[in-house]
């Protein structure tokens, strides 16, 4: 296997992190392997023509095919007409006469026309070009129309999406390259010194050893850090920091914390560029006099967990492992402990964030009123958030990059904009009458294509097709019954999109030439959920039944089917109740979450590896989701109670207060049930951040502020 083009999209990668952005570009066109849109994009709105062409002719001729005739021409027609545009007569007439007369033969007309608006005293005069703007409003036009056409060019299919790689993935390979080397060694030094990667790395041997000593003295420790980046069931994989950062105990504590079984295998951190290999060793976290939990185990929402006698049990120290374990006797209380019999459990450290000071959130300003806010997602750039109300209204907001917020990301640190075109466009869905068949609340769907660009999204009525840009809809389709209840782009194309519907059937549908692909049927009960994974090569789907379907997305043949275990207790309404699935980031598993649990299953065997149910303890969940790298998940609970759990096993680790999150102005409403979270939404890159939609209308971005040790303390024998 050839594995050039992974090397070069590493030294991508790298270029990146190094700010190398016109050294990118070159080896971008030279081995035409990533196509940059967003560069492209912005040259085409800087007006940068001959380098957006010549960029272009590194992937694609113009005679290729009709996609690239269509970009090759709408870079030379704008060219052309901003001359106009400026008086510039003789530079219109070169363009014309240069790099229009190709497209003569394709089309006189048109180069007649074209033609034609050099003997106009202002081309605006023409029947088509009247409602030519300025000139950054029809640049910007021009990148929306050319972004599809390249989308949807065979030529450059596969080539405008990086590849999701891990940060710093190079400098990762070369560190494993130094630690093998290392092992290596005939006399391994504890602190050894790297001068070159232009050669095998190898300690020196004794007789070197003294002048080694006197170099590695001279010589500042400037380390990288390990930023340690875990997958929730299949162990943890540190990832390389910038190396201009310096390990700190904290990150010791959390290494030997996470990782433990890591370093078993590999223990030692490699340091690159003329610095030092740094040797791991065992660590020590917090008072060996003290206990474990930082307060009892008191509630989880609103109710009182049952009374549990226990007694504390001081483990050995360990770097491999240091879990808090505890003796604890059954009560009476149904579903805690079977029988008699005294168990061993580990109990997880719960820290709850009740201080306003332990959240920093923003509430996102709108003028437009809206009802109940039913679906949520963050744009997959991380710069903005968007809202669909239950009366069909969308909210977009976006964050402008500043000196708080230099890369423009979402951030409770400074307020974003909401979004609208000068036109005053709002996107609103057409929803059903109030006489509808429909058995409970609207169902509202929404998701965005994988480029930002276009929203589809429907409130019960028609699925309408948006330009987020320009708010336009371009097009609606499939008119109920049945009505859409979730939606969702096929990541390969964007235009093609899997959509469940209240008839329990899933159709996969061409939306650009409404071509109906196939239509799967194996629910009994509307679908609630989709999710494609094209590692895989599945699609997910679940129901409001709780039945789990997975579906081969290249026959569309259905593979496997399992349903949601729900304990007597919870059944009633809680059986018809909607159902949701987010696949993790590697997609080897998913989230699945109903009102009364949350399960994570193996995507391929539907093997259910982790569960936890509400019991008696908490309040019903409304939504819940993956934080950006899976290791959590965030539970709107309700009760108005954010419930953090662990993803690897799914144990509660913090709770996050309603007044933590809520201004003053509504905590009076959250008392009497006026306002709740009813939607949650994790930020795609920050995995401290993730956004609500409120019964009120109103969506908050959240950043909890977790402690990054739990203060050690000693257990009561009772609670």
């Amino acid at each position: 296997m050839c594995l050039s083009k992974d090397l070069v999209l590493l030294m991508l990668q790298f270029c990146a992190e190094e700010n190398l952005k016109r050294t990118a570009h070159m080896l971008e066109q030279e081995s035409g392997y990533f196509f940059d849109l967003e560069y492209f994009e912005e040259l085409i709105l800087h007006g940068n023509w001959d380098e957006a062409e010549d960029y272009l002719s590194s992937f694609t001729l113009l005679e290729d095919n009709k996609y690239s005739t269509k970009i090759y021409f709408e870079i030379r027609k704008q060219k052309f007409l901003e001359a106009l545009d400026k008086r510039e007569s003789a530079a219109a007439l070169d363009i014309l006469v240069k790099d229009l007369k190709v497209f003569e033969q394709s089309n006189k007309e048109l180069y007649k026309e074209m033609t034609l608006l050099l003997t106009m005293p202002n081309f605006r005069e023409h029947s088509e070009l009247t409602s030519y703007g300025d000139t950054l409003s029809v640049r910007r036009s021009i990148i929306n129309e050319m972004r599809a056409v390249i989308q949807a060019n065979p030529i450059l299919h596969g080539k405008t999406n990086f590849p999701p790689i891990n940060k710093s993935r190079l400098r990762r390979l070369i560190n494993q390259s130094l630690n093998w080397q290392h092992k290596h060694c005939a006399h391994p030094h504890p602190h050894p010194h790297i001068d070159t990667l232009f050669t095998d790395h190898k300690c020196p041997g004794p007789d070197n050893m003294m002048q080694h000593n006197q170099l590695e003295n001279e010589i500042s420790l400037v380390t990288m850090s390990t930023e340690l980046s875990a997958s929730p069931l299949t162990g943890t994989t540190p990832a390389v920091k910038p190396l201009n950062e310096v390990i700190s105990p904290s990150d010791y504590s959390s290494i030997c914390q996470d990782s433990a079984n890591d370093f078993e295998k590999d223990e030692i951190l490699a340091i690159i560029e003329g610095h030092e290999l740094l040797q791991t060793s065992p660590c020590v976290r917090g008072d060996s006099s003290s206990g474990y939990l930082t307060e009892s185990f008191r509630k989880l929402s609103v109710n009182q967990m049952p009374v549990l006698p226990l007694q504390t049990v001081v483990p050995a120290r360990n770097a491999a492992s240091e879990d808090s374990l505890v003796m604890w006797q059954n009560t009476s209380a149904r579903g805690v402990c079977p029988n008699n019999e005294l168990m061993k459990m580990e109990i997880p450290q719960i820290s709850k964030v009740v201080d306003v000071s332990s959240c920093e959130y923003v509430i996102l300003p709108s003028l437009v009123q809206t009802n109940t806010i039913r679906r949520l997602v963050y744009s997959h750039s991380g710069n903005g958030v968007v809202a669909l109300a239950e009366d069909g209204t969308h909210l977009l907001w976006k964050w402008e990059k500043n000196d708080d917020n230099i890369n423009g990301e979402a951030s409770t640190k400074s307020t974003p904009a909401l979004y609208q075109p000068k036109r005053g466009l709002l996107m609103i869905n057409d929803t059903p009458p109030r006489n509808s068949s429909l058995d409970d609340q609207v169902p509202s769907t929404l998701t965005l294509s994988k480029n930002d660009a276009y929203v589809i999204s429907s409130s019960g009525a028609v699925i309408s097709l948006y330009n987020a840009i320009s708010f336009k809809e371009l097009r609606s389709v499939m008119r109920p019954p049945p009505a859409a209840t979730c939606i969702v782009f096929y990541p390969p194309d964007n235009n093609v999109i899997a959509i469940g519907r209240h008839d329990a059937s899933i159709l996969i549908f061409n939306i650009r030439t409404d071509e109906l692909i196939s239509k799967l049927k194996g629910h009994s009960k509307r679908v609630t959920g989709l999710a494609f994974s094209t590692t895989l090569n599945v699609l997910v789907s679940c129901a409001v039944d709780t039945e789990i379907i997975v579906w081969d997305s290249r026959t569309w043949e259905k593979k496997k089917s399992t349903v949601l275990q729900i304990s007597g207790g919870l059944l009633g309404s809680a059986e018809l109740s909607e159902t949701s699935i987010e696949l993790d980031k590697d997609h080897n598993h998913f989230l699945a979450v109903h009102q009364t649990q949350l399960a994570i299953y193996e995507t391929l065997t539907l093997r259910r590896v982790k569960q936890w149910t509400i019991a008696n303890f908490c309040a019903r969940i409304s939504h819940a989701t993956y934080s950006c790298d899976s290791e959590m998940v965030y539970a709107a609970m309700r009760d108005g109670i954010i419930l953090v759990l662990d993803a690897s096993d799914l144990s509660p680790r913090y709770e996050i207060d309603p007044s933590a999150y809520l201004p003053s102005r509504l905590r009076p409403c959250y008392v009497v049930g006026v306002v709740d979270p009813v939607v949650i939404a994790a930020h795609p890159k920050k995995k401290n951040q993730f956004a609500l939609g409120l019964s009120n209308g109103e969506v908050v971005v959240v950043e909890p502020a977790f402690p990054t040790q739990v203060k050690l303390a000693g257990l009561p024998s009772s609670l």
